[in-house]
């Protein structure tokens, strides 16, 4: 039996991209698909592809941030196919802008795709998945940039949120059908190449760099993974795909305190003098612990 055989899975932002990779490894798979985009051109050229292909696909055109169209979205995958076994929240938009220069605009955007889009297909899709009782996964999609990038602020915001969402919902759905996790890929597509311009400051500003973007497939089978029975016990975790490199990212945790009891103005001043002013977080993208020294990967070509 392949992989996804017979799973009823949306896919949203799957007209190009990391989506349509997702949705054609997923179709190969033996998923059944509802493939969204807010181009409709785009969404009925993929699943064409993937009927012509031999597979089971349907599109839906709209807008994510809608909360009405997320709901429609999902029902249009249990009117189809009986049930919604996978959701792939995978839309997202990229405005760049230091904080100098974000725009009101540009950040509500991101906000409206990245964020709420994610909610609305995300909290349909877990109602119906838990009334049908059997198993199903969420997957979110983050970024390497939710650790904070140059020119990267706004869209950063939008994928950490994603992230915290995936840990929230792993923790309330922890004792259901219904497990979530997240992906934070990277890939050349039309998003990381409009980031080509801020490469040589982004480059110099964090410790994880590549020298190239892999293909969008080749983050494609740790969809499938997550979408999969195979994933069932595997939950409230980001997958980090990147090259050669497969690996989780940490959590936020609490460090270690150094201070407890005493909050005076002159031993919060000696606690930072002492210990903490040593031991401040590393900005942007780092590893933890020693850096893997895998060969090549040295000179950024964007990371969104």
């Amino acid at each position: 039996m392949k992989l996804l055989e017979g799973k009823a899975i949306v896919i949203t932002g799957a007209g190009a991209g990391l989506g349509a990779a997702y949705a054609r490894h997923a179709a190969r798979r033996g998923a059944r698909l509802v493939l969204n985009d807010v181009a409709s051109d785009a969404a009925d050229r993929i699943a064409a592809e993937i009927r012509a292909q031999g597979g089971d696909a349907r599109a839906s055109a709209g807008d994510v941030s809608s909360w009405a169209y997320a709901a429609e979205l999902i029902q249009a995958c249990v009117g189809a196919f009986g049930r919604i076994d996978g959701l792939i929240n995978n839309a997202g938009i990229l405005r760049h802008g230091r904080v100098t220069e974000m725009t009101e605009a540009d950040l509500r955007a991101m906000l409206d795709v990245n964020l709420v889009g994610a909610a609305a297909c995300g909290t349909h899709a877990v109602k119906a998945m838990l009334a049908q009782g059997a198993p199903a996964s969420v997957v979110n999609v983050a970024s390497g940039s939710q650790a904070g990038d140059i020119a990267l602020g706004g869209y950063g915001a939008t994928k950490a949120a994603v992230a915290s969402l995936t840990f929230s919902w792993a923790l309330e759905l922890r004792d259901t059908n219904v497990r979530v996790n997240a992906l934070s890929p990277l890939a050349h597509t039309a998003m990381a190449e409009s980031n080509m311009r801020h490469l040589a400051e982004q480059s110099a500003s964090r410790e994880v760099v590549y020298t190239t973007l892999p293909d969008a497939e080749v983050s494609a089978p740790a969809a499938a993974f997550l979408l999969s029975d195979r994933s069932i016990g595997v939950t409230g975790q980001v997958l980090r795909i990147a090259g050669n490199e497969l690996s989780f990212i940490t959590h936020p945790m609490i460090a270690e305190p150094v201070l407890t009891g005493d909050w005076t103005d002159e031993a919060i001043e000696a606690a930072f003098r002492q210990t903490l002013a040593a031991r401040q977080q590393r900005l942007g993208l780092a590893y933890e612990g020693a850096k893997p020294s895998a060969a090549g990967y040295q000179k950024p070509r964007g990371d969104v």
